[in-house]
């Protein structure tokens, strides 16, 4: 190493001059010996001691002065070399035993230990980061398996939209099947189609109408009854001997239901009307409100005296028979709104009695407004099909009556943005039946216009006429 290189140079270097310094300071103690020796007593103060100067020479002080400066010289080289020794020492205590045996190795089991002590730590805090993960990704999915158990767990309430709506299309599509059909029947009896009651003659159709009002409508009371024999009592007599046992309407709850707009259609919400399959035979509400539309609309049906041959041959017979399909085309648009009136409360496609049905959860719903009514008395007001007025009043009207739909409005997010988007389709559905109706509205007003107006196209036309004549 470069410390000891320097050691040794610099002990061959104090070698030298420690023989040097040897041989001088054994002059200079036998110059003093000799100087002490020859030395003269001198006069002192206390607690000095004089002695006589032996061997005294002259230039001692020189010779003194010098001796000190070499013992100055050697004492000095002997503690500089004593010195640098330590410091080289203490250099090489420093750098070999020190730094190399204790220092370096300690520092370097040091570093071992904070290496591996570090590492344990790191996979303390990997663990804990783990452990963190692990949690929040639990956490996570419990809080997403929670939230997807309640947004995906409808509540009863919205059950209601779905299972009440379920028959509303096919209620309606026979509505408007019936809505055809009892507009096809109005036209056949004012035109006289074949095997209808109106189609000979207009008395025909007054008689047949007259023994359906005897049968089935006639009230003995009416007509100004005050005792027996007055009133209506010989005109409702059925099998004409004058007995009061068949007097007035066979079934007492269908009097006068052929003038009664109020009893028959108004306050009921269901019909027993169903065209679709074509009965052999009517149903009673099917006969009352087709004694109720003659009543109406075209209670004088047009006359049929006009034959084949004054219509092949008469230019006057053949605008008179235009101007009666203009009067049945007119009639027309005025029973429209009757029939779809009555179409809509037309018997629909789901039965109450039969199997899981809309009927029966609209009962349901009825149930929950009336607990102390019973199934008979519930379905008197819905009846055993709900039409589709029955089935829409429901859904747009009778579900809102019911406080347990307010409560259950505190409910989940999800489950109120499913009975939102179900309350708009039913609005949807409402404003549709409002459409429908409006335009039925001004297809009646523009009818009743253009009539008005014909009038004021005859007087025109007839001055028109006269003027040019």
């Amino acid at each position: 190493m470069i410390f000891s290189k320097k050691t040794d140079n610099g002990k061959k270097a104090r070698f030298g001059r420690k023989v040097r310094n040897f041989l001088i300071i054994a002059v200079v103690v036998s110059v003093l010996s000799g100087s002490v020796l020859t030395m003269r007593q001198k006069q002192t103060e206390a607690f000095s001691i004089c002695t006589n100067c032996i061997l005294c020479i002259p230039g001692d002080t020189l010779i003194t002065i010098f001796l000190l400066n070499l013992l100055q010289e050697f004492w000095d080289g002997i503690i500089e070399d004593d010195i640098e020794g330590l410091l080289n020492m203490e250099e090489n205590w420093i750098v070999e035993d020190f730094f190399e045996d204790f220092w370096l190795r300690a520092v370097a089991e040091l570093t071992e230990f904070l290496g591996a002590f570090g590492m344990y730590q790191v996979e303390i805090v990997g663990t804990f980061f783990d452990a963190k993960n692990q949690l929040e990704t639990r956490r996570l999915f419990f809080k997403l398996h929670a939230e997807a158990h309640k947004d995906y767990h409808p509540s009863d309430d919205f059950c209601w939209f779905g299972t009440n709506s379920r028959s509303l299309a096919a209620s309606e599509s026979r509505a408007k099947l019936n809505l055809v059909a009892l507009s096809q029947r109005a036209i056949q009896r004012q035109l006289g189609y074949k095997d209808n009651l109106a189609a000979g003659s207009i008395a025909a159709d007054k008689d047949a109408r007259w023994h359906q009002f005897v049968d089935t409508y006639c009230d003995p009371k009416d007509n100004g009854w005050e005792n027996v024999g007055t009133g209506l009592e010989k005109a409702c007599d059925r099998d004409g001997s004058a007995g009061t046992a068949q007097m007035g309407a066979i079934d007492r709850r269908r009097v006068n239901l052929d003038i009664d707009y109020t009893r028959l259609i108004e306050s009921k919400r269901t019909l027993d009307i169903n065209f679709a399959d074509g009965p052999p035979s009517l149903s009673a509400d099917e006969e009352d409100v087709l004694a109720m539309s003659a009543n109406l609309f075209g209670n004088n049906v047009p006359t049929r005296k006009l034959s084949n041959q004054k219509l092949m041959t008469s230019p006057a017979m053949r605008n008179l028979y235009l101007d009666q399909r203009s009067v049945v085309a007119k009639r027309d648009v005025a029973m429209n709104s009757f029939h779809s009136i009555v179409s809509m409360k037309s018997a629909g496609t789901s039965g109450a009695t039969t199997g899981a049905n809309t009927g029966a959860y609209i009962g349901a719903v009825i149930k929950d407004l009336m607990p102390t009514a019973t199934d008979d008395e519930i379905f008197e007001i819905i009846g055993e099909s709900p039409s589709y007025y029955a089935q829409l009043e429901v859904l747009g009207k009778k579900i809102y009556e019911n406080p347990d739909f307010y409560a259950n409005l505190y409910d989940t997010p999800a489950n109120v943005e499913r009975k939102s988007v179900a309350m708009k389709a039913i609005e949807l559905m409402i404003d549709r039946a409002l459409y429908e109706s409006e335009l039925r509205q001004e297809m009646m007003m523009s009818v009743m216009l253009s009539s008005e107006l014909n009038k004021r196209y005859r007087e025109v036309r007839r001055d028109l006429k006269r003027g040019s004549d």
